[in-house]
Order: structure tokens, then sequence, then C-alpha cells
């Protein structure tokens, strides 16, 4: 990618960025603070992704200001640059990869339990983003291995979460 096309994308992913950082600010500010259970105030659930989105934040605005120095803010928009961006591989994985992630976040994680729900969500992961690579779906061996991935990774996940950090998963 030349560099007046990297300043462009900075300039937009800078916005997208930023906003979403401010976005998980917000939301980690409504978890609750569980102030009826004397809980310590640097272990409440809102603290981690709280300075994960102010560390988004942060990155997004630095990253809007470089671009901005650079002229990334010209962006000279067409019908053309339009077409052919829409079009253009990196935004169709994108998409992709939102639709599954969506679709685990609304159908998936909130109606099976969590150890079910992971291999799946792994499951078709893997197997777009190989399709999506070679044009075509995966063969049998490599079928197998992305099940074989997404049931241990599950599994693995599952039993970190509960086991070891105690975090509760639905349906666990």
């Amino acid at each position: 990618m030349s560099q007046p096309a990297m300043n462009k994308a900075d300039f937009i992913s800078s916005i997208v960025l930023t906003a979403f950082g401010i976005g998980v600010i917000v939301e980690s500010l409504r978890l609750p603070r569980l102030e009826n259970l004397s809980v310590n105030p640097y272990t409440v659930p809102g603290i981690v992704p709280g300075f994960i989105g102010i560390f988004l934040t942060l990155a997004g605005f630095f990253i809007f200001i470089r671009s901005i120095r650079r002229r990334g803010w010209d962006l000279r928009l067409n019908k053309d640059h339009a077409i052919t961006w829409i079009s253009s591989p990196m935004v169709k994985r994108t998409a992709v990869t939102m639709i599954i992630t969506m679709g685990y976040a609304i159908f998936l994680f909130p109606h099976i339990p969590f150890w079910i729900a992971a291999p799946i969500f792994i499951f078709v992961f893997v197997v777009a983003t190989e399709s999506m690579k070679y044009g075509k779906l995966p063969g049998g061996v490599r079928l197998l291995t992305a099940l074989a991935l997404a049931v241990a990774a599950g599994l693995v996940i599952n039993y970190v979460f509960q086991d070891l950090f105690f975090v509760r998963l639905p349906g666990g």
C-alpha cells in the first residue's frame, strides 16, 4: 500500500478506533461497581475494559493526528474508488468476520452453552476464512483439522475461564 493510501486508511481507521474506544469506556462505566459487596475498587468488572477503552481511544486519537498531518483527510472519494474499495478482498474479509462474530454474539452465545457455542464459532470462522483464501470449501483433512482445532480450543477456553479464572460462562 502506498504512503498516501496508508494515510487515508489511517484517517478512516483512527476515527473508527477512537469511536470504538469511547464506546468501550462508556460501556465499562455501566458495569456494576459492586459497592454493596464492599469490593475493592481496583477489582470491579469494568476496570480492565475501561483501561483498554482508554488506550484504544488514545491510540486512535494519535493516529488521527498523524494522518491529518500527512493529509490523510484528503480522501478524494468518487464512485470508481468506492466500488473498488467495496469489492476489495479486505472489505470482504472484514464483512465476513463481522457477520460471523455478530451471529455468534446474537444467536449462539446467549442461547446455547458456551462450551458448545465457542467451538461452533471457531469452526465456522476457520472454514469461512479458508474458503475465502482458496476460493472454495476446504477438503476433508482441512475440515477435520478445523473441527479438531475448534473443539480443543473451545474446551481449553472453557476450562481456563471457569476453572482457573472462576468466570461464570453461560450454560456452564
